[in-house]
């Protein structure tokens, strides 16, 4: 049977929006464990979340069904893999989001490697037409995927100085993105937000096999 998993994300700026919508941010699927992995900068951490094993920078939670993550309005710095631990091996979603000083950020990543295929959909509050990042459609075959880092490809565009294991390779080779720079590559590897601070979107995580 075909499992799915889906991760939704309410996010907005400090400042109230026109919407109205408080930031929230939910989990929802088939039995699986959720990994996360703060960043050192992040205003959520483990301590946060009670329902989340751990302490400091890292935890992890049994999801069967649905459950509520909540941010408030604070800056949350955070990656998120599915079924096992963030690391070598794990497809990634990195999530920066409510940072003040910059705009949202969201990518999928095969960095470190790949377990299962993702999609992101960021619907913006006031725009017509949603974003889609990914889907992931396996360990390789995604350099023309938007919002998706290939395998190993840790500079987008090329394998410059990949993790676990891997082997440098030459600009737009090894699946990795074939155009542009790794600060212009075509199709881009991230999304970001349209404004500094966030701005309210749902955001909607699929495990999509």
């Amino acid at each position: 049977m075909k499992r799915f998993l889906a991760f939704t994300l309410l996010c907005g700026c400090p400042q109230p929006t026109q919407s109205g919508v408080a930031p929230a941010l939910s989990v929802r699927g088939a039995a699986t464990t959720v990994y996360v992995a703060f960043g050192s900068d992040s205003k959520i951490t483990a301590d946060d979340w009670s329902f989340c094993t751990g302490a400091g920078l890292t935890c992890s939670f049994a999801l069967d069904g649905e459950r509520a993550l909540p941010i408030g309005s604070s800056y949350l710095n955070a990656t998120f893999a599915f079924g096992q631990a963030v690391g070598c091996g794990a497809t990634k979603v990195e999530v920066n989001i409510q940072n003040p000083d910059w705009f949202d950020t969201i990518d999928i990543s095969l960095v470190d490697g790949y377990s299962n295929n993702l999609k992101v959909t960021v619907d913006l509050t006031g725009q017509p037409t949603p974003v889609v990042l990914g889907p992931v459609v396996g360990a390789s075959g995604n350099e023309d995927v938007f919002g998706v880092f290939p395998l190993g490809c840790d500079v987008c565009v090329q394998r410059e100085n990949p993790p676990c294991g891997m082997a440098a390779g030459p600009l737009h080779g090894d699946g990795c993105k074939t155009a542009g720079t790794q600060y212009d590559p075509t199709p881009p590897c991230q999304y970001q937000g349209p404004t500094k601070g966030g701005g309210d979107s749902k955001i909607l995580l699929e495990l999509v096999n």
